[in-house]
């Protein structure tokens, strides 16, 4: 499973493996692949840190907070280093990207075997869609990220500060993007 991702990522961290409960309240709503993924592997700290597979338990409700999502159906998977959810929206994954303040479908169907084989092993896919440019130099600055940790713009970005790598700092994701929704209100 996943082949390509691991050769590309082979370090990562389990923080924890999800419960049966956990998988069997999301086994009709995910792809079958992602499960499987979750059994297997866990949740932790994939692609030197950047990624960080996700009980969607813990953080539904930061995403409700700050996005307007259709009929509470979408569920986010995933969060980035730099504090973006990936969202699974029943045929394809979405981007909330809470920094710039938009989101966008990233990958259409439910193959998760192409998302993670292709899409996050290619450096251009990451940068394009992701806007990641900033989370190495952020991570060689300020070191390695915690599970509940991403690097966030100080001053938000949607307040007027500049996206720069020193403006990164270390940051809780979920205290952040509710920050971020209280300030600027929820992405629709």
């Amino acid at each position: 499973m996943f082949n390509d991702f691991f050769s590309k990522y082979p370090d990562y961290n389990v923080i924890e493996k999800p419960s049966k409960v956990v998988v069997d309240s999301y086994k009709d709503k995910l792809p079958a692949e992602l499960i499987k993924f979750w059994q297997e592997y866990g949740f932790g700290i994939y692609m030197d840190g950047y990624l960080k597979i996700v009980n969607p338990d813990l953080y539904q409700p930061v995403l409700n907070e700050g996005y307007d999502t259709e009929n509470n159906k979408e569920i986010v998977f995933a969060v980035t280093g730099l504090g973006d959810f990936i969202v699974w929206v029943g045929d394809a994954i979405r981007l909330v990207d809470f920094r710039h303040g938009n989101y966008s479908i990233i990958e259409s169907g439910d193959d998760m075997a192409w998302f993670f084989d292709m899409d996050l092993t290619e450096d251009g896919y990451l940068s394009d869609h992701f806007k990641n440019k900033n989370y190495s130099s952020a991570r060689v600055r300020l070191g390695v990220l915690e599970f509940d940790e991403c690097y966030g713009y100080v001053p938000l970005l949607g307040m007027g500060g500049s996206e720069k790598a020193e403006n990164l700092q270390k940051v809780k994701i979920r205290e952040h993007i509710s920050i971020i929704a209280q300030m600027l209100g929820k992405l629709e």
